[in-house]
């Protein structure tokens, strides 16, 4: 009850700032040039699974769509991909610009360290100011995937590379020792010459977090790099050779991985709705504490637009696991995606997947994370924008006996609320909220929490 009281009261204040800021704002926003409208929400990619977990995804997604917002990290193996690297105007001329861009954040979690037992609340504080510097039309990279104006604009294929670096500094009202100064560091572009698209992304970032592999608040520290590339031999076939770093650390007893990882595939047009691939992949697994681990993928994938309001895509296969003085295994992985856009300004996503994490605790290896999740998206009135996601998602643990985590069983429940609206062409607002239920099959891992945000997000 006290929770419920404490969020209630939150979110009311929350809301009361969002109508303080639009009527102070009212005046900015005539003297404002009107927004041009806002395009169908694009089509979508695979998204992160509801939480924040390790490693990377064992299974690559169907190329040719845009991830939907995710509260963890995206790792590299979902982007950038084919329908990303596609031509584009050639860096603007080569015109050299920077954009300053920045975030504030306030938020109340009901549960920071994800306790089964003795839950701690606090309300937990962050600023974020960003540059990046570049060529070409690089801008509308930088809305991020949590942002709601993101979420709604289409972007062409576009020549460009930036860097960007944006630190961070969160602060706890009562939880001092939880407070941090965080990095975040990118670089991405991508371009294409004649037939040849190339792409190249690299971030490092670090952040304090609730991992529910570990069942408490980290430190980590994210290195990923993906180098992608795509040739297009006709006008219906078309080759991709990519290759992937992974790297996670945790400050503390954690086990550290770093995942190098190689696939290739060969697409084929086969009618103007239908596209179809075949291909494969290896990848090494270096854990700094237990043994390491070798997997292929051999994967077929499908994507078909019924029409430019409803989007299918399907990637499944099979994975080989090699782990050292371990049994072999051998998974199946897919992943399925439905866009659907039924009216102007209205979308629906829904996603299933079966893929593979590694896991930071000692003395375990990885988990199969199977999951569902279904967004609805609606903007109002051009300005304003509301979304509602829900899923599922169960982590079944592949350990031996004597493991600590031998016969786990993870059920992981989320439902996240949200809006959003323009103050001006410059500053956006953001109020969320989000559930979170774990049910665990061993002792202090299940947990459940509330957290309630709002934020500022500016790009000039």
């Amino acid at each position: 009850m006290r929770e419920q009281r404490i969020l209630g009261n939150v979110i009311q204040g929350m809301m009361t700032l969002g109508l303080l800021l639009s009527a102070f704002t009212r005046p900015l926003l005539a003297q404002e040039a009107e927004l041009p409208p806002i395009a169908d929400p694009p089509p979508i990619e695979p998204a992160s699974p509801p939480t924040q977990f390790p490693g990377s995804p064992a299974i690559e997604p169907v190329r040719d769509v845009r991830p939907p917002p995710a509260p963890s990290t995206d790792s590299f193996t979902e982007m950038p991909n084919e329908g990303e690297l596609t031509p584009g105007n050639a860096f603007n001329d080569h015109r050299f610009c920077y954009v300053l861009h920045g975030e504030v954040r306030a938020a109340y979690d009901s549960n920071i360290f994800i306790r089964e037992h003795g839950a701690e609340d606090d309300f937990i504080f962050t600023i974020q100011p960003g540059l990046a510097m570049g060529w070409g039309d690089f801008k509308s990279e930088l809305y991020g995937p949590n942002s709601f104006r993101h979420r709604f604009e289409r972007y062409l294929g576009k020549n460009y590379i930036f860097a960007d670096y944006s630190p961070s500094y969160t602060w706890f009202a009562t939880h001092g020792g939880e407070d941090s100064f965080d990095h975040d560091a990118r670089l991405e572009g991508e371009w294409t010459i004649k037939r040849l698209t190339l792409g190249v992304r690299a971030r490092y970032l670090t952040e304090n977090v609730a991992e529910p592999d570990i069942g408490d608040r980290v430190e980590e520290r994210h290195l990923n790099v993906a180098l992608t590339s795509s040739y297009d031999y006709s006008g219906k076939t078309s080759f991709e050779v990519n290759a992937y770093y992974n790297g996670l650390d945790y400050a503390g007893n954690r086990v550290d991985t770093g995942e190098w990882k190689n696939d290739d595939w060969l697409n084929y047009q086969i009618s103007p709705k239908v596209k179809l691939g075949v291909g494969g992949a290896v990848a090494y697994v270096n854990r700094s504490s237990g043994p390491t681990q070798t997997y292929e993928q051999g994967l077929v994938r499908a994507k078909y637009e019924a029409s430019q309001k409803v989007t299918l895509a399907v990637t499944a296969g099979a994975e080989w696991r090699q782990t050292q003085d371990s049994p072999n295994r051998t998974d199946g992985v897919f992943q399925l995606d439905l866009a659907w856009t039924p009216f102007d300004g209205s979308y629906i996503y829904l996603q299933a997947y079966r893929r593979a994490y590694n896991s930071g605790i000692e003395g375990s290896e990885y988990f199969l994370a199977t999951g569902a999740s279904i967004e609805y998206r609606q903007r109002l009135f051009q300005r304003f924008f509301f979304d509602l996601t829900a899923g599922y998602q169960n982590a079944d643990y592949k350990d031996e006996l004597g493991s600590p985590n031998f016969g786990r069983s993870d059920d992981l429940y989320f439902v996240r609320p949200g809006v959003g609206f323009d103050i001006t062409t410059w500053l956006n607002c953001e109020i969320t909220g989000e559930y979170q239920k774990n049910d665990s099959s061993i002792p202090g891992h299940s947990y459940d929490t509330t957290i309630a945000a709002v934020r500022l997000n500016l790009l000039f």
